[in-house]
């Protein structure tokens, strides 16, 4: 049964996503590029909200929660929301602008074209974004390479665990370690789950892995979701296995891959993916596992129903083009 409290989720970048969908004959998408200076004729395209906090809070919304999105918004934005019938509400940040991406999709995965002009920073909290933040079930830390402040705005998010009101939570020149030096023998209620996204050309790797461990120093449930590129990143740079990453940063690991899904924590597990043949979008479906993963915790369902549960969705959403509802998945 679905618990009435409401969900704060988002507190990241926000997209318009240009969904662009070039089909064949029988209107599966292509599984290669077209040839340069061509014209693929046949070709779906769609404006959808997304963005990886947003896409989160969409699925828990889809699947019965009552959901608020903290983040950017604009009028457009609202009125995709309302068009595709996604029954959330919007928490707007102030001064915050929605960003673009165009996303082609191909038979085996999707290539993302960001655009990514405005991002957050501490200028952008507010006492009440600090309170939200602090009191919300989900704890969410995602696009990390997008956002080109966040180390500042995540490190900034966490200290308002440690405290909400302290100075440096809303100042943009205090340093990483002055914050993170804060944070010892705190705890916070709910799920801190992170999803960095594509960190494999990022800069700031050093400080964002620094954070990580910072985490460790915080008492409470966290999940630290990695497809297998951004896995890859951290076994070149830290020199160790996804045991080993788990183990050293002391946050339960999951690895999902179109292949099988595997956790790594105090135990292990591995799970194979659906076989799907015929693909209609890849737009969303990380983000819709990682969505349906939580709600399940969120329902005390054990890390492999929840798995289990994250995969089935998945694949709907893959199949369908559609986000996955409590009815569709009996």
């Amino acid at each position: 049964m679905v618990n009435d409290e409401q969900i704060f989720g988002g507190f990241d970048l926000t997209f318009v996503d240009i969904n662009i969908r070039p089909l064949d004959a029988n209107d599966n998408l292509i599984d290669r590029f077209p040839d340069l200076g061509s014209h693929h004729t046949k070709t779906d395209i769609e404006f959808i909200p997304g963005g990886n906090g947003f896409n989160f809070c969409r699925t828990l919304a889809n699947l019965g929660r009552k959901v608020t999105f903290v983040g950017a918004s604009s009028d457009f934005f609202e009125n995709l929301v309302l068009m595709n019938k996604i029954p959330l509400k919007i928490e707007p940040i102030d001064n915050a602008k929605v960003n673009y991406t165009s996303i082609l999709n191909l038979n085996e995965g999707e290539i993302q074209f960001n655009s990514v002009k405005n991002n957050l920073s501490p200028d952008h909290l507010t006492e009440r974004l600090a309170s939200i933040y602090r009191g919300s079930k989900l704890k969410n830390i995602s696009n990390v390479a997008l956002n080109s402040t966040s180390i500042e705005w995540i490190s900034s998010l966490l200290l308002c665990l440690v405290d909400p009101e302290h100075p440096y939570v809303f100042d943009s020149k205090i340093d990483i370690d002055s914050k993170i030096s804060l944070f010892q023998d705190t705890s916070f209620e709910g799920i801190m789950f992170i999803d960095p996204s594509d960190i494999s050309n990022y800069v700031r790797l050093a400080d964002f892995i620094k954070i990580l461990k910072t985490t460790a120093k915080l008492s409470g449930e966290k999940y630290l979701s990695l497809n297998e590129h951004e896995l890859l990143t951290l076994k070149n740079y830290l020199k160790k296995s996804p045991q080993e990453i788990a183990d050293f940063l002391k946050i339960p690991l999951i690895f999902h891959t179109s292949d099988s899904v595997k956790f790594y924590g105090k135990e292990n597990y591995e799970l194979k993916t659906r076989n799907i043949t015929h693909k209609k979008t890849f737009v969303g479906a990380g983000d819709c596992f990682n969505g349906s993963f939580l709600h399940q915790i969120l329902n005390s369902s054990s890390v492999v129903d929840s798995l289990e549960f994250a995969i089935k969705s998945a694949s709907y959403l893959i199949e369908t083009s559609r986000y996955p509802t409590k009815s569709t998945l009996r």
